[in-house]
């Protein structure tokens, strides 16, 4: 019990992380709808897939040698790739207050922090890992929903969009 208290009363940064990004996320899909977070889901794989053959060891060496954190170099490449894409392949069209259905809405954000989360914590070193939360090792770093949060996402955004087809 006591554990939970502090992590309650002086919550640290992995913890707060996975909050903001589903605040930011559930705040830009009320204001963008479910159709664009579900496209951001999108981006978030194929942002993963650049990301995989991208020459890291130059990328990280030349920021580590400014004095960037190795994981700190390899979780900012990727956010910057993942807003590239969003920003290149997402629509010029004024579609705000297009917000379709809340609970998507509600999915779709808790599904993208989650999985952004998963990715980011999962740069750093395994030392830095032991330093987190039991809880968020567990569910978000740790190798045990490593395939939860690789699959799920894209697999509820495959059901909503069948869903959505089927009425209308």
């Amino acid at each position: 019990m006591k554990n939970v208290q502090q992590y309650l009363t002086n919550p640290s940064w992995e913890m707060i992380l996975p909050l903001v990004l589903f605040a930011v996320l559930f705040f830009y899909g009320l204001y963008r709808g479910h159709r664009r977070l579900a496209a951001i889901i999108i981006y978030t794989y194929v942002a993963l897939a650049v990301f995989a053959v991208l020459p890291m060891q130059k990328i990280t060496g030349f920021l580590v040698s400014l004095g960037v954190k190795e994981w700190e170099a390899k979780a900012g490449v990727f956010v910057i790739l993942l807003l590239l894409l969003a920003f290149l392949l997402g629509t010029r069209k004024n579609s705000r207050f297009s917000l379709g259905s809340w609970w998507q809405v509600f999915l779709f954000s808790v599904l993208q922090a989650g999985l952004l989360a998963h990715i980011i914590l999962g740069f750093l070193p395994p030392e830095k890992m032991d330093t987190l939360s039991p809880a968020v090792r567990r569910f978000l770093a740790g190798p045990d929903y490593n395939l939860w949060w690789v699959i799920v996402p894209i697999a509820i955004v495959v059901i909503v969009r069948r869903m959505e087809r089927r009425e209308g």
